[in-house]
């Protein structure tokens, strides 16, 4: 099932002032607000459950990575391992 949600844009300065509503329109109303600075994207309020699903996707990603990575460590193929950094977490 594929739900399509509203999105909009509007500079950081303009956001400010409306923050609760803008926040409100993310949690009920599944809305995204691009923030913008000097014309261009810098950040997003979407939904919590829409930013879970992306952290849980880069996990899986992540986690694949690292199975392929260990399976040709096992199999002497590779004998380096590469370090990327994909997101921070906070909760630590």
């Amino acid at each position: 099932m594929y739900i399509m949600y509203m999105s909009r844009e509007m500079s950081v300065t303009d956001a400010r002032p409306e923050l609760a509503e803008i926040t409100n329109r993310a949690a009920y109303g599944g809305e995204t607000t691009y923030l913008t600075k000097h014309g261009r994207r810098t950040a997003a309020v979407v939904p919590a459950h829409s930013a879970q699903l992306l952290e849980d996707l880069e996990e899986l990603v992540d986690g694949e990575q690292v199975r392929e990575v260990l399976d040709a460590l096992a199999a002497g193929t590779e004998t380096r391992v590469p370090f990327r950094r994909r997101t921070v977490n906070r909760d630590n």
